[in-house]
């Protein structure tokens, strides 16, 4: 009797003491994993505003930029309009002083160049979805797609003058004296189309860089929301 109660002694197991194991165990698993998720949402975090800082000063850059495009561009359409009202709505010979006018401006050519480093690092890296905020991540591919819609529109003005300007202005057009080669070199209609339409396409690129000086400073707005500058 006495030799079965020492046995069942032995086969007491002390459950307090694996229980207390166990826990230490998951508390220690637990919290290096919680620690590790913190590090990693830390990281995350850090490179997102280092992604929205940096979109900021892009789309600082681009306001500017669009803004001073919008400037000249308007001077430049205010001259090219005083020559359309002096001559084609008048129904009188173009002049050799207002043709000269138009070769100026014709060459004086500027393009919107937008900052888009940022945008291209982080779709390269796939970063994208680093962006938590998914109303601000969309705005900012909104921005960027349209930008090369600028590009695109702004395209249809160089085609005109790779086409029609620039061979018919090397044609007619003596570059180192800076004189047409006749009177029928500026009042041909052939110049007088070319200045039609350069008129028309600078209106149609002015529009855009509007529309795109809009968008930028919505995104813009946004942006110092988020990052705590408005």
């Amino acid at each position: 009797m006495e030799t079965t109660k020492k046995k069942k002694k032995r086969k007491k197991i002390n459950w307090l003491y694996y229980i207390v194991e166990l826990l230490v165990v998951f508390t220690g698993v637990t919290a290096g994993f919680l620690l590790n998720t913190w590090r990693l949402d830390n990281a995350e975090i850090k490179l997102e505003q280092k992604y929205l800082s940096s979109f900021y000063n892009d789309i600082v850059d681009d306001e500017a930029t669009l803004d001073s495009l919008i400037i000249r561009g308007q001077i430049k359409e205010d001259t090219l309009l005083y020559v359309l009202k002096e001559s084609v709505v008048k129904e009188v010979p173009l002049t050799e002083e207002l043709a000269q006018t138009i070769v100026k401006e014709m060459f004086y050519l500027e393009w919107f160049s937008p900052s888009n480093d940022t945008y291209e690092d982080i779709i390269n890296s796939g970063n994208l979805n680093i962006i938590s905020d998914y109303n601000l991540k969309e705005e900012i591919s909104s921005y960027c797609k349209f930008t090369k819609e600028v590009k695109n529109v702004e395209q249809y003005y160089l085609d005109h003058m790779d086409n029609y300007g620039f061979p018919t202005l090397y044609k007619n057009y003596h570059l180192y004296k800076l004189e047409f080669v006749n009177e029928e070199s500026y009042q041909s209609l052939e110049f007088t189309n070319i200045f039609l339409g350069v008129f028309a396409l600078l209106q149609q690129n002015i529009k855009i860089y509007r529309e795109a000086l809009v968008k930028n400073r919505e995104l813009k707005g946004e942006l110092e929301r988020v990052l705590g500058r408005d």
